[in-house]
């Protein structure tokens, strides 16, 4: 099975700090993070941006809310601001994938650039993901626009 990273860049309309806000701050991202037709489980979202510190939560399929897709990262590099790099797999080994995931947040004219490398992802998986982020994205836009 090949292993590859999930590159994405993306520029939104809106202040660093902002785009920060959503990616470090439980009540932001609860807002808007998971694709289309998912949701994170009120209350189970928590952040500690911070390195060591932890970022949980259980996504739901709104059609099916027994169909859940949990995340339980552990941060290994965070620079307010600019960087976030975390890991997420088995703390208790019971899974058989550890995914890494980095963040760079940098200032471009009208707004932010975000440069995402998420992995390694099976091969099969990286346009899902890759649509699936993007879907996240188009809510997080929204989102922003709201705050603007």
């Amino acid at each position: 099975m090949d292993m590859l990273d999930l590159i994405i860049e993306r520029d939104f309309a809106a202040p660093r700090a902002a785009l920060w806000a959503a990616f470090t701050e439980a009540e932001i991202l609860s807002e808007w993070f998971g694709p289309q037709g998912w949701a994170i489980n009120p209350g189970s979202c928590v952040i500690d941006a911070r390195v060591g510190g932890v970022q949980q939560f259980v996504m739901h399929s709104l059609e099916n809310p027994e169909h859940t897709s949990p995340v339980d990262a552990v941060f290994t590099e965070v620079r307010v601001g600019e960087l976030l790099v975390g890991r997420d797999g088995p703390h208790d080994m019971t899974l058989h994938m550890i995914i890494d995931l980095r963040i760079e947040f940098s200032d471009m004219p009208g707004g932010t650039h975000l440069r995402l490398v998420q992995g390694p992802l099976p091969d099969e998986v990286i346009e899902p993901s890759r649509a699936g982020w993007e879907s996240s994205f188009g809510k997080l836009d929204r989102l922003l626009a709201d705050f603007a």
